[in-house]
């Protein structure tokens, strides 16, 4: 007969400690946390110690000192007096820059590959397929070189001579630039009947989606819900448009001599700008001009990788911007002698000087060219003679309006005459010296004069691009920097982007497309409406592993010289010498940026995924 020992939990026994499961399993938990804890502290002590010995900051007050990093691109107002904290936070909206406008083009560009893979036609199908097979293998920083160094830096022309495409965009080798609207004063006004418009278009979604689940048939949700945003935020803007008004208070402070001015609030009455009085952003001005002069000289220059004498090329200025305008030569004689003409690419701004040796009257082959030097003819003289100049400006968000440098009309015959006839002393001193008969007839020129009024402006104000000397002014301006990583991210990325979507597609049962056929849908409706859907579900997972590596390969950017966080933060690092603080702020940053991305697409994905029965 054997007897069996008593559980310890009927007897009443306690459990030891080292026997009690849950017990260890707690004080394990407790003992690895105070080791990481533990491991942490001595860690930060070290590295403490170590940076306080080596004169380097541990901690995160460098960031209110002056950064005196020049930023090409700034999203803010930035000036190089402000503080670091300001130059990191210009950084990180420049990566967000490009991480969002990236993963928008690479998921179009990637589905539209993805699909043409699957094409029936054989060279859709195997252009597609080289773009995916040569791009995806090829290192995305050879790429970035490629586009800012063999593409956008020597083939766009140079900027006083901008490729012009429709709707206003132009293009050089700074950049692109395009017309962009910005916030007016009625601005206020016009986002209450926005917000309405967004909850309006919520509400139509959900009631057209409910709609179609219980119609059971195929309908389009987007468009109610499209109308009614559309619809809402039209009338608002016009009703907030009705009020279009000024500033109170706002004044131009405009220097004709340096040709730019400023929109500001005059707080102190004085019609000159005050140190205290703020500026007036995006504020839109009329900027007249009665008569002035514009000079320039001929030039022999290298452009978009070639040769292209005898070319001259004054401010940009369009013939519907002057009532009359004049393009001569200084030395009209010397013009004349040497048969020198004019031939305009674009009238009155570009253009070349030529010798019309077959007296054809027009630009010829080689008639830009000396055949004694086989050089153009550079360095000849030219004036733009205008008489009223109007222009419509909008001030960028400092406040700033430029136009032309324009000299008094006479200035370059004066020039000219004060170059071949010495000046002779007449009565009268300057802190130069005595003042001739060059002096005598300039102060005897009449001065430019321009006006300046503000216009009302409404919800929005459209600012257009001009190029007032030899840089974009006005519209939203994209560097080439900014377009070579662009671009190499989303070419990159879109051929990862586009074989998922061929997979997933092929992934969808060929029975799925069998049924649809049979309910007599069209190829379209099959793959819009049965096929796609469900390659859907399949391949936003692993896009969205895509689109972070397209975030953090923004790293990249000093392969294009583009000022985004990772370049700010380590030209931070290098002057205050704050590298360990920095590198946790890089650490957090994309972090951050990534675990959001993460998690408003893996919400999607939620919403998008099969329930269950």
């Amino acid at each position: 007969m054997s007897s069996a020992r008593p559980a310890a939990a009927a007897t009443g026994e306690r459990i030891p400690i080292w026997r009690n499961v849950k017990a260890i399993g707690v004080i394990t938990q407790v003992v690895f946390v105070a080791v990481l804890v533990f491991a942490a502290v001595g860690l930060t002590v070290n590295v403490t110690t170590a940076l306080s010995k080596a004169n380097l900051p541990a901690d995160f007050r460098w960031l209110g000192v002056r950064a005196g990093i020049p930023i090409a691109e700034t999203p803010i107002r930035y000036t190089t007096n402000d503080p670091y904290w300001r130059a990191i936070v210009i950084g990180l909206l420049n990566t967000l820059k490009v991480a969002l406008v990236g993963v928008a083009l690479a998921s179009v560009i990637g589905v539209g590959v993805g699909v043409m893979r699957l094409s029936a036609n054989f060279l859709v199908r195997t252009v597609a397929t080289v773009y995916i097979e040569l791009l995806r293998n090829i290192p995305l920083a050879v790429q970035i070189v490629f586009w800012y160094t063999a593409v956008l830096l020597p083939v766009p022309p140079r900027v006083n001579n901008p490729i012009e495409l429709p709707g206003g965009v132009l293009l050089s080798n700074v950049g692109l630039a395009f017309g962009f609207p910005y916030p007016g004063e009625r601005f206020g006004a016009w986002l209450p009947w926005v917000a309405v418009g967004v909850v309006a278009a919520v509400v139509g979604y959900l009631w057209r989606a409910r709609a179609a689940r219980a119609s059971e048939q195929p309908l389009r949700v987007w468009p109610v819900p499209v109308a009614l945003f559309v619809g809402l935020t039209a009338v608002g803007y016009v009703i907030a448009a009705l009020g279009s008004t000024v500033r109170e208070g706002a004044h131009v402070d405009f220097n004709v001599e340096r040709a730019r001015g400023t929109v500001f609030v005059d707080l102190d009455g004085t019609g000159r700008r005050s140190p205290g009085d703020p500026v007036v952003p995006f504020a839109s001005t009329f900027v007249r001009v009665e008569a002035g002069e514009l000079r320039t000289a001929t030039q022999n220059l290298t452009e978009s990788r070639r040769e292209v004498p005898s070319t001259f090329r004054f401010p940009r200025i369009l013939e519907r911007e002057v009532e009359r305008v004049e393009v001569t030569f200084v030395d009209a004689e010397a013009a004349a002698a040497a048969g020198f003409r004019l031939h305009f690419d674009a009238f009155p701004s570009r253009g070349v000087i030529y010798v019309d040796r077959d007296g054809d009257g027009v630009l010829g082959p080689g008639e830009d060219v000396d055949p004694e030097t086989g050089a153009g003819f550079g360095g000849v003289e030219l004036v733009m003679t205008v008489r009223g100049f109007e222009r419509a400006i909008v001030a960028d968000r400092d406040g700033q309006v430029r136009i032309p440098g324009f000299v008094p009309v006479g200035t370059a015959a004066l020039g000219q005459d004060a170059a071949v006839t010495p000046a002779t002393p007449t009565r009268g001193m300057s802190v130069f010296g005595p003042v001739g008969v060059a002096d005598a007839s300039a102060a005897a020129l009449e001065p430019v004069g321009a006006v300046v009024e503000l216009r009302p402006t409404g919800p929005l104000v459209w600012s257009r691009v001009h190029l007032p000397v030899s840089g974009y002014e006005g519209g939203m301006r994209l560097t080439v920097n900014y377009l070579a990583l662009l671009f190499a991210l989303v070419i990159y990325t879109s051929a990862f982007i586009g074989e998922i979507v061929r997979g997933g597609i092929q992934a969808v049962a060929m029975g799925q497309r069998e049924a649809a056929m049979a309910l007599g849908l069209s190829d379209r409706q099959v793959f819009s409406l049965v096929v796609f859907p469900q390659a859907l579900r399949i391949v936003l997972p692993p896009m969205i592993s895509q689109f972070l590596n397209l975030t953090k390969n923004t790293s990249l950017a000093p392969l294009a010289a583009y000022g985004e966080l990772f370049v700010i933060a380590t030209i931070a690092a290098n002057q205050t010498g704050a590298s360990v603080p920095i590198a946790l702020m890089l650490i957090g940053s994309y972090l951050t940026i990534s675990l959001l991305f993460a998690l408003v697409l893996n919400v999607v994905n939620d919403r998008l995924a099969l329930v269950e029965r």
